[in-house]
């Protein structure tokens, strides 16, 4: 499972268990956010409830990175789905992480 798009589903796969286990665990009552995949020319937008973009991957060399507004990512990458934990690392219930 070396190619980007079996890489991307089990990002896709890792993101929405992270996300569901905050959702039980915090905020019970609400329902579960879904997450979407939209691919594109360079990159692919991962969405929450289609409603906002959660990240976007790099198709030519797997880069995660923040997104700058709704068709841009901003310009440094955050993680990695080739590294040994999908890139995870960098997410949260609420988003990409910041740079420091």
């Amino acid at each position: 499972m070396n190619t980007i798009n079996d890489r991307i589903s089990l990002f896709v796969e890792a993101l929405q268990a992270l996300l569901d286990k905050h959702i039980t665990e915090n905020f019970s009552n609400l329902p579960k956010i879904i997450i979407g995949v939209k691919p594109g020319k360079k990159y692919v937008k991962i969405t929450c409830d289609n409603r906002s973009v959660y990240c976007f991957i790099d198709t030519t060399n797997g880069d995660i990175l923040k997104p700058a507004s709704w068709k841009a990512p901003a310009k440094h990458a955050r993680g990695n789905i080739f590294e040994s934990d999908l890139g995870i690392h960098c997410c949260g219930p609420y988003g990409v992480a910041y740079l420091r």
